[in-house]
């Protein structure tokens, strides 16, 4: 259920970027976007690191309603306190900083998505795993975000409006989330509220999650400090077509974490290790086949979904293609790592993440641009992977044995050498037919290879699917 509501956030977008991307140029989409990334750093911080440690607690004791009730009860006083404060120093900021008065009404409208985050305990929705309904509800509403979109969105001007469907569509659903609440717990006034005992804990996932979410957005960012509006949409494009591949791969990992909490507390390494390493194989095949895509396909995959105006930024995606590997992969090391209780050494490899990548982005935006700003994120998303393996080497290490990861690159080198012949072949064609035609050439490949070695993954789910 969470790869159809990953997917989803993945087509949606490709029906909507074309058209606003054409609709209200670069600059206006850079500025949007920076807006929408300016906040997010906010959310970050007023959700405390609840999307993992809200997950966990209330994934612990999920077959107990009042034990639930009381553990929601108090995470979710925690996060209305949280919000309220955060959302009071954002508006300080919005109305100190030049950058942000120039867009005031843009900063109010991206601004509400602060208080819908909060509100939306998707969190707590995650950890009783109700994927069925978390992906019914996201889809509607995107449906309708996209109908909005077409009705109201007509020119350069309507760039607010767009910003506004924009937060109805991501975040307007959790309204919904909160008044459904009841069906699962039991809230009460008389309840003794005591938040105290989560601090010490929620403090390691609050600078972790903090940390990690700021390194994740940095490029964008510090570009708004660095270039001007028509270099952010260059960029804002790029950012999003490597966020949409990332996605999907995040759509696996994202479940993990309430099933790895419960293995680690009840079922015991063993089954730990195997869910980890099926999804590493299964991450490797994904992510290398979509780093193809973008380096091979960057051309026409940028002319069909922003236009010709977007072309400059086809080196920016190239650069940034291995980010889409490297943070599927990262984020499974991170869920293994909360959920196996080392929320201390996670906490450390994000800060040093986040400080690594303030450093190298200050170094090489100013230098090349858009293009060094995706080079920096790279550079330091592969060092703290390689950082986290070393930490739980011994894990990866068992993990590792069960991973037939020469046999998917062997698949993978195959497979991209003779997409890019039968791309040159056709490169006088449309884009759309590009992409299809090298897509069905890579996937028929790959996954012919994968066959012929008999990878552990691919030939699981066909046995499962017989």
């Amino acid at each position: 259920m969470n790869m159809i509501l990953t997917s989803s956030s993945f087509l949606f977008p490709l029906v909507t970027i074309p058209y606003v991307s054409r609709v209200l140029g670069p600059s206006k989409t850079g500025i949007i976007s920076w807006a929408s990334t300016f906040t997010d750093y906010f959310i970050l911080v007023a959700m405390l690191g609840f999307n993992m440690y809200g997950t966990r607690e209330c994934a612990k004791v999920r077959d107990d309603r009042e034990k639930l009730s009381q553990t929601l009860q108090e995470l979710l006083t925690i996060l209305l306190i949280s919000t309220s404060i955060v959302y009071a120093v954002y508006l300080t900021f919005v109305f100190l900083m030049p950058r942000t008065q120039e867009q005031l009404p843009l900063m109010f409208i991206t601004g509400t998505t602060i208080w819908f985050t909060a509100a939306g305990a998707e969190w707590f929705y995650r950890a009783i795993e109700q994927y069925g309904y978390i992906t019914f509800r996201n889809i509607m509403f995107k449906i309708l975000s996209v109908i909005l979109m077409f009705l109201f969105v007509r020119q350069t001007q309507d760039y607010l409006t767009y910003a506004a469907i924009n937060v109805l569509g991501t975040v307007g659903s959790n309204v919904i989330n909160i008044c459904r609440l009841r069906k699962y717990v039991d809230f009460s006034v008389r309840r003794k509220i005591s938040i105290r005992h989560h601090f010490k804990s929620m403090f390691k996932f609050s600078v972790s999650s903090i940390s990690s979410g700021m390194y994740g957005k940095i490029d964008m960012l510090l570009l708004g400090f660095f270039v001007n509006n028509y270099s952010l949409g260059l960029y804002q494009l790029v950012f999003k077509i490597r966020n949409l591949c990332t996605s999907v791969g995040g759509s696996v990992t994202a479940v993990m974490l309430p099933r790895l909490s419960y293995y680690e507390a009840k079922a015991g390494r063993e089954q730990t290790t195997r869910l980890v390493a099926k999804n590493f194989n299964f991450l490797l095949i994904l992510g290398l086949g979509m780093i193809s895509a973008m380096v091979i396909c960057a051309h026409p995959i940028i002319t069909l979904l922003g236009g010709a105006e977007y072309l400059p930024g086809i080196h920016a995606l190239q650069i940034g293609a291995p980010l889409v590997l490297l943070g599927s992969i990262g984020s499974m090391q991170s869920q293994y790592m909360v959920a196996s209780n080392q929320e201390k050494a996670y906490t450390y490899t994000t800060v040093f993440g986040l400080v690594f990548s303030v450093i190298l982005e200050c170094i090489l935006i100013p230098c090349w641009g858009i293009n060094g700003a995706a080079l920096g994120l790279v550079v330091t998303e592969f060092c703290v992977y390689v950082l986290r393996s070393y930490i739980i080497r011994d894990f990866m290490t068992v993990v590792h044995k069960h991973t037939d990861y020469h046999k998917i690159v062997f698949a993978w080198i195959t497979a991209s050498v003779l997409t890019i012949g039968v791309l040159w072949l056709v490169n006088s064609l449309n884009a759309f037919i590009q992409i299809a035609i090298a897509g069905a050439v890579y996937l028929f490949v790959d996954l012919l290879l994968l066959y012929i070695f008999k990878e552990k993954f691919f030939i699981s789910v066909i046995k499962k699917n017989e």
